[in-house]
């Protein structure tokens, strides 16, 4: 793997980048991948591009499996993506993207995560659709295979591409439709399961999804509509009436915009209906976020938020009332850096901060407050998994605060370095309900995309 990485970030083969520069010369980075795009042989362009990252992570009082005070754990993540894109008479078009994901130094592997890997998956297939749109000029076109999809902001549709594998692929069929007032996206598919030892990776078995996806244009503010549909039909699905099916309805809207370049805002919504095993299922999830930028060389913006993912306030009313998070973003940092939360059963109110000091430099800060909405249900982290719960209620609903740094340097707009530190400090109801202690983060990042 290491030798892959070698080979993308080197000199350029002529097989790629066509004949040398004049006098014998090496291309500069720039000028090798200005060459390996958008190449024409016949009716076809070809365009090749990717991703190489490291990212180094020490963790103290948690791991990559959770909060778990006195532990300690470090990983080197390593992956590579590589993207060929064939597109025919400028029309129709099919897309390939591999992916090798690899962790070194820490205590945990591929056997420590039975469903799916978040950090191992041997060179596999994460990509390989055919999309055509605007077929013979009308405003309908399709895309079908194993696709990335994401939308708005990412915290109702997001592809996780933080974690080393990346949560979300689908293999998914999609119309898409494109007006001049609105475009739709109407799709069905199931998300995969990451396996260093499957080859190619398959989609999980017994669940299906179907989601609607609107995006209105012509107005001063982006407004996304959406619906989506979950069913598994696995039978073992638990609720508090007894186990059964799951088959639920999604449907909400995010907007957001901003007001001569100083004020920016933003809300998302959206509400759950159905059935989770034998259970029927009143669930919502709700967040406002609210920013103001000075107009001055730095930047410097400070923003507040507010996000309400609700929980079970009866765990034996035969009502489940804990959001599901639909397919959010559960690792950009939405609820903190360590991920340690998630949007279920949660309220987390936030503060931040970012400036930049120069062109290509950004410092950002953030200060979270978690609670649990229901004090009878679950702490959830990603995946939605009960970590601790207390269904007296008598450990109260204070999960703890958290204070996150990060720096991102932008150069040569190829190569992306970036760094942070987290500290999370235990509220009162993690301290009831198990060992408590601070967990700390610290990260080190490069990445060079093409």
């Amino acid at each position: 793997m290491w030798l892959v990485a070698l080979v993308v970030l080197g000199s350029p083969s002529p097989a790629l980048g066509g004949d040398p520069p004049p006098g014998g010369g090496q291309d500069s980075p720039a000028e090798f991948w200005t060459r390996v795009k958008n190449r024409t042989a016949g009716p076809v362009t070809f365009d090749f591009g990717g991703q190489v990252r490291f990212r180094y992570e020490h963790d103290d009082g948690f791991s990559i499996k959770g909060y778990e005070p006195g532990s300690h754990d470090q990983l080197l993540l390593e992956r590579v993506r590589l993207d060929l894109s064939a597109r025919f008479w400028n029309r129709p078009r099919l897309f390939l993207q591999l992916q090798d994901a690899h962790p070194f130094l820490t205590r945990f592997g591929d056997e420590d995560f039975p469903t799916s890997s978040p950090i191992e998956d041997t060179l596999d297939i994460r990509q390989l659709y055919v999309e055509w749109l605007r077929i013979g000029g009308s405003s309908v076109g399709f895309r079908v295979g194993r696709q990335q999809i994401s939308y708005g902001d990412q915290r109702v549709f997001g592809p996780g591409n933080w974690g080393n594998t990346g949560r979300f692929a689908w293999d998914a069929a999609m119309l898409k439709i494109d007006t001049q007032r609105f475009w739709t996206d109407l799709w069905v598919g199931k998300p995969l399961v990451y396996k260093a030892d499957v080859w190619p990776n398959r989609a999980v078995d017994d669940f299906l999804t179907f989601v609607g996806y609107t995006h209105v244009k012509r107005l001063p503010f982006r407004l996304d509509l959406f619906y989506v549909l979950k069913h598994d039909g696995s039978g073992k699905i638990e609720g508090e009436s007894g186990s059964g099916n799951l088959l639920t309805h999604t449907v909400g809207f995010q907007a957001d915009g901003t007001a001569r370049d100083t004020v920016d805002a933003g809300a998302t919504f959206a509400t759950q209906l159905g059935r989770h095993g034998r259970d029927t299922v009143h669930a919502f999830g709700a967040s406002a976020k609210l920013g103001a930028t000075a107009p001055v060389a730095w930047k410097p913006r400070l923003g507040v938020q507010y996000t309400w993912g609700s929980g079970d306030s009866n765990p034996s009313d035969g009502v489940h009332g804990t959001f599901d998070g639909v397919y959010g973003g559960r690792d950009i940092f939405f609820y903190g850096y360590l991920n340690l939360f998630f949007w279920a059963n949660l309220r987390d109110a936030e503060i931040d901060f970012s400036v930049q000091p120069r062109r290509g430099l950004t410092l950002y800060v953030e200060h979270h407050r978690f609670n649990l909405d229901r004090a009878s249900d679950a702490w959830y982290t990603t995946g939605l998994r009960a970590f601790r719960c207390d269904p007296s209620g008598s450990s109260g609903t204070t999960l703890g605060d958290e204070i996150d740094v990060r720096i991102v340097s932008t150069l040569l707009n190829h190569l992306e370095l970036m760094a942070g530190y987290g500290r999370f400090y235990p509220g009162r109801f993690a301290r009831s309900t198990g060992p408590a202690a601070p967990a700390n983060w610290y990260f080190a990042q490069a990445g060079y995309s093409w």
